[in-house]
Order: C-alpha cells, then sequence, then structure tokens
C-alpha cells in the first residue's frame, strides 16, 4: 500500500508538472524538493571540489549547488548545456561569478568532455547528469563522466523515473535502462538505496555510489 500511495503522488505531481514552478533564488529548479534535499546531503558529506552537472537549462540547480558550497566555503559548480537560459539577478550574482563555470555546448562531446577534464582530474568531483534523457545519450556520459568520480563519490543519474518507472513518456528507453546498462560493465558502482529514503524520487536507482578503483586509471 505504501509504494502504491507514493506512486500515485509521484504520477500526479508529475500530471500537474509541479516541478515547472519550482525555484532557487528566483531562478527556475525543475528539481523534485526531495532529491534536492537528498542531493545537499551528499554535497555537505562528500565536500566536493567539483559539482559536474550536464543540463543547465535555467541554472536553478547549478545555483542551488553553488549556495551550498558558498555556505561550505569550498568548491565550483561546472555546468554544461549546448544553449544558456541563465538569467542573472542581483541575489545570485556573486555566487554565479564566484562559484559557477558555464560551458556551452554537447556535454557527450569528446572536446567539451576532455575540457572538463582538464579542469577536474584528479579531484574531488561530484557528476549529475540531467540532461537529454534517452537512454543512448545518458549511457554515454555516463562512460564518460564516471572516469572522473573518485571512490566515495556518487554520480546522479537524474530522471530515471520516466519509461513506466513509474512515470510514463512516449521516447522509448531512458535513464533507468542506461543505468542498468551501465551496471553490467561498471562493478565499481553500486545504487545507494539509502538516497531514496525519503519515499519518493525522480532518481529511483539513479544514485550511483563509486565504490572501488577503476581498473584502468
Amino acid at each position: 500500500m505504501p509504494n502504491k500511495i507514493c506512486d500515485n503522488f509521484h504520477k500526479l505531481y508529475e500530471k500537474k508538472r509541479i516541478w515547472e514552478n519550482t525555484t532557487w533564488l528566483g531562478i527556475p529548479m525543475w528539481k523534485f524538493p526531495f532529491d534536492a534535499f537528498i542531493i545537499q546531503e551528499l554535497i555537505f558529506k562528500i565536500k566536493p571540489d567539483n559539482i559536474i552537472e550536464t543540463g543547465t537549462n535555467f541554472g536553478g540547480s547549478a545555483l542551488f549547488y553553488a549556495s551550498i558550497l558558498e555556505l561550505l566555503g569550498h568548491g565550483k559548480v561546472i555546468t554544461v548545456d549546448i544553449k544558456s537560459k541563465f538569467v542573472l539577478n542581483s541575489i545570485v550574482f556573486n555566487i554565479f561569478t564566484k562559484r559557477i563555470i558555464n560551458i556551452i555546448g554537447d556535454s557527450i562531446n569528446q572536446k567539451i568532455y576532455n575540457s572538463i577534464r582538464e579542469i577536474t582530474s584528479g579531484m574531488n568531483n561530484l557528476v549529475i547528469l540531467d540532461s537529454w534523457h534517452s537512454k543512448e545519450h545518458v549511457l554515454k556520459e555516463l562512460n564518460l563522466y564516471s572516469k572522473l568520480v573518485p571512490v566515495g563519490s556518487y554520480i546522479i543519474v537524474e530522471d530515471t523515473h520516466v519509461n513506466g518507472h513509474p512515470i510514463e513518456w512516449e521516447w522509448g528507453e531512458g535513464p533507468y535502462e542506461a543505468v542498468q546498462e551501465f551496471l553490467k560493465t561498471h562493478n565499481n558502482f553500486a545504487i545507494d538505496k539509502e538516497c531514496e529514503k525519503l519515499l519518493i524520487t525522480f532518481n529511483p536507482c539513479g544514485y550511483l555510489k563509486k565504490v572501488l578503483h577503476d581498473r584502468n586509471p
């Protein structure tokens, strides 16, 4: 019964597209609040040098991460998207200029990845994938950006709830299926179900903790 209640609420939340009316410091942040809170806990726990985000959109999520880093007094957000929709205001300008590196380009473009790798190589990185949600695209991102995650940190795959998990959509296999495919060949990552402790998440099975070192660093 609890799972059915959670799924029904989840579907209603998605049907009404409530996430489209969520902001951080006045900037649209298309994220489920429960997931934002979990990510906040991970940022505090990991205290990353860099948070690498694919899929900037309006920039609310990047600002949310940067705000927490500002409170911790350490770290930057590197956010990449094919175009920038950032709309700065006086409240967020200082955080943006101090904590955020905004890169325009395709997250799976090798040159874009190489530029991010040059900035973050050997550092304590947390990765959040939230760009195009096809299985093919997300799997390519996983294979690239997982290399930048150290043991003990995470790569978070957003919106694994689509394609019937439990949200229906019309574009076929998506992030959830990409995660399952990725884990078949990457036993150095494990799903951290503790990150789903708030019962409802847009990212079921999407919080991947690195538990072993890479075989070929």
